[in-house]
C-alpha cells in the first residue's frame, strides 16, 4: 500500500513541474544569428521594406521605419510621416520584422 501512494506521490510531483514548464512565460527573447540580421538588413535597405526593429532589452518593437546605413555598424531608422529618424546600432537589434502595411 505504501508503494502505491509513493508512487502516486512521485507521479504527482513529475505532472506538477512539467505543468510549470509547460506555463513558463518567461521565456527568453529570441535573437537572429548575426549572418541572417545582416541578411534581413540589407534586404530591408535594398528594396526598401517598411519594418519594426526589436531592440535587446525591449519587450515590444522599438523602432518602425525605412533603414538606411549610418557610419560603422549603425543604421539610420526613419519614418517619414513622422519626421522622425532614430539611431540604432548592430549589437542593440535582437531581431528585424517587415511591416506590410502602414498604419495611420
Amino acid at each position: 500500500m505504501s508503494n502505491q501512494v509513493s508512487a502516486i506521490k512521485k507521479i504527482s510531483s513529475q505532472l506538477n513541474d512539467r505543468y510549470r514548464q509547460f506555463l513558463e512565460l518567461d521565456t527568453l527573447p529570441s535573437h537572429m544569428p548575426l549572418a541572417q540580421l545582416d541578411y534581413f538588413l540589407t534586404q530591408a535597405m535594398s528594396r526598401h521594406y517598411h519594418v519594426k526593429l526589436h531592440l535587446a532589452g525591449q519587450d515590444a518593437p522599438t523602432m518602425s521605419g525605412y533603414l538606411s546605413k549610418g557610419p560603422k555598424d549603425t543604421y539610420l531608422v526613419s519614418a517619414p510621416h513622422q519626421k522622425l529618424t532614430q539611431l540604432a546600432h548592430l549589437n542593440q537589434i535582437n531581431f528585424v520584422e517587415r511591416v506590410d502595411y502602414l498604419p495611420y
